[in-house]
């Protein structure tokens, strides 16, 4: 549900605005109201500061490899520069090492020398060259002009060095290259850098091992001044700006405890209660059992607030749709026990998220055990698909589990009330909101979906007797009818509600049939992800060998690849397709409008 909130609108004098803003803050119950304006420059910057450090925070977070400890560094300015500054050096020696490792591999086939000898060697009168060719193009001739000693010999290229009296060795076949220290020389400087690398990656890794708290505070802080710039730039001034006029809204409850400091201020004040017109921002309020799927129905967007909240509503339907898609008993037991583990285990901002999953795995373990599939195994069938005669109880527990057919009519029944459960919400919210006789017509049509339709279909099956079927059918019909064509509009012309009724029956036709079939997709979901955990257990016996322990080996391999990769597809689509059925055809059917924005009281982060 959504909680009630009260209209405040604050008339400050102007000498006392920012200690009034300041009291506000404190209070931390003021949703503040706040026109449109543009990004002043200072607040950009510091969003700009703020992304940055989020940046810094990852970085971090990938280099923690032990769980935090107390800062030593705690200015947040300090800790960035110095964080910063090793980033740069880290960069930096990066940078060098790859450029040396270049150098490096180009000298390589050359191997060590000694640079005074050859230094000795060029003093004493004669020409050093160190030379390259294509083993193809070598000329025995070369020898008669210099000396040549063959250094390395790869791919195809002969590494040679010339030593010459005379001219130096030229020819067109021949590049020469300028060596002036050997592959030792750099050897040890590129070990020189990776020494220094090692240093700034150490003291990177110690910083991480605190700064995110620190980080965290900075970004608090940048974000309570950008804040306070926006409230404080939200009050209107008025009376030749003497006067500030500021409005917010307040939860109803706890607004009496917000009057009683109002009271104790220099501040004039209003107390009303929300209209139509105004934007209400929304908190929710719901069991602790609905409060989990918020983040689900968040996704989409909040309702607003002249309408029902629906996250109650939908939550039984999405945990139940979300079993139906996965529908193995032995993947929601690996959910069930994975979130319990992880229960012991997380911080308490992560066990929400973790009692879904549960509730969730709880929800897919009960579907398999109707469906009958545990990893990919029906429970009671053979190899061939026949129940298994001699094992009693398993005989007798397939006798109650879901076959296909079961199965994909079952989908269909569980869209049909969904969707006749969002036709009676809207009702209720129309109702809410405008007065009764404006959820006269929905009443209609949600009598024509729930009772006329389901009676004439059993009558059609000989579920029920015919004949009584039709009665009910045409009874309700009529029931239902005369107000759906006749009074959707009130107060217009009866020929204006009829055409209008005539084009809603049309609609209602058209969608209502589309809406149900598209549940079909959660018995294809279903059934694909047990026939997928079927296939992997026939690769795992077939294609392991006969060879024993390498027959084990090779078939808990192939089961722990392919089982992982079924669950990962299979969880995948367990979240999408109960969350489109969720927001297209619950939420339409619901009229669920949204559009809602969320309470974020003015206080310090």
């Amino acid at each position: 549900m959504i909680e009630s909130m009260k209209k405040f609108s604050l008339l400050i004098y102007h000498a006392e605005y920012a200690n009034i803003l300041d009291k506000l803050r404190s209070l931390g119950v003021l949703h503040v109201e706040m026109g449109e304006s543009e990004l002043s420059t200072e607040n950009s910057a510091k969003l700009t500061k703020i992304n940055h450090l989020k940046g810094l925070m990852q970085e971090m977070d990938s280099r923690r490899s032990e769980d935090e400890v107390e800062p030593i560094i705690t200015d947040g300015d300090e800790l960035i520069k110095l964080i910063e500054d090793n980033n740069h050096e880290d960069n930096r020696l990066t940078q060098e090492i790859f450029s040396l490792e270049k150098e490096k591999e180009s000298i390589s086939p050359w191997g060590n020398f000694n640079p005074e000898s050859i230094e000795g060697i060029k003093n004493a009168g004669y020409q050093i060259q160190f030379l390259i060719c294509d083993e193809k193009n070598w000329d025995e001739q070369w020898r008669d002009v210099a000396d040549i000693e063959l250094v390395n010999q790869e791919n195809g290229e002969m590494f040679m060095l010339a030593i010459s009296k005379g001219d130096k060795l030229s020819h067109a076949n021949l590049d020469e290259v300028k060596l002036e220290q050997p592959l030792s020389y750099f050897e040890k400087l590129i070990q020189d850098k990776k020494d220094e690398l090692a240093k700034v990656e150490k003291q990177l890794d110690d910083l991480s091992l605190y700064a995110n708290k620190v980080l965290k505070q900075s970004i608090s802080q940048l974000q309570t001044e950008i804040d306070y710039s926006k409230v404080y730039g939200s009050g209107e001034k008025v009376v030749d700006d003497k006067l500030v006029v500021l409005s917010g809204w307040v939860p109803t409850k706890g607004h009496e405890d917000f009057e009683k400091e109002l009271e104790t201020e220099a501040v004039v004040y209003t107390m009303d209660a929300p209209t139509p017109e105004d934007s209400m921002p929304i908190k929710l309020k719901n069991s602790k059992f609905a409060r989990l799927f918020e983040s689900i129905g968040e996704l989409y967007t909040l309702p607003n607030h002249k309408e029902l909240d629906l996250t109650p509503f939908f939550a039984p339907f999405y945990m139940l749709f979300f079993g139906f898609c996965l529908g193995d008993a032995g993947y929601g037991l690996l959910i069930v026990l994975g979130t319990l583990f992880g229960l012991t285990k997380a911080k308490p901002k992560v066990k929400p998220l973790l009692w879904l999953g549960f509730f969730l795995g709880v929800s897919t373990t009960i579907m398999g055990i109707l469906g009958g599939t545990f990893f990919g195994v029906m429970f009671g069938l053979d190899a061939d698909g026949q129940p298994l005669q001699h094992v009693a109880w398993l005989h007798n527990y397939q006798q109650w589990v879901l076959n296909t057919d079961n199965l994909m009519i079952l989908s269909l029944v569980l869209g049909y009330i969904q969707v006749i459960f969002g036709m009676i919400l809207k009702s209720v919210n129309l109702a809410r909101v405008y007065g009764f006789k404006y959820s006269i017509s929905q009443i209609g049509w949600t009598i024509i979906v729930a009772i006329a339709i389901p009676a004439y279909g059993l009558g059609m099956q000989e579920m029920i007797d015919a004949g009584l079927a039709n009665q009910i059918a045409i009874a309700a019909a009529v029931i239902g009818g005369i107000p759906a064509l006749l009074y959707n509009s009130p107060g217009k012309n009866i020929l204006l509600n009829f055409g209008t009724g005539l084009w809603d029956t049309y609609g209602m036709a058209s969608g209502l049939l589309g809406d149900v079939l598209s549940y079909i997709r959660l018995f294809a979901l279903g059934l694909s992800s047990a026939i997928l955990g079927s296939v992997f257990n026939s690769l795992a016996m077939d294609l392991s060998p006969d060879t024993i322990i390498l027959r084990q080996l090779v078939m808990v391999l192939i089961l722990a690849f392919g089982h992982s990769l079924n669950i990962f597809m299979a969880l995948l689509g367990s979240f999408v397709h109960p969350l489109r059925l969720t927001f297209v055809e619950f939420y339409k059917n619901a009229g669920f409008e949204g559009g809602g924005h969320k309470y974020e009281p003015f206080s310090s982060k």
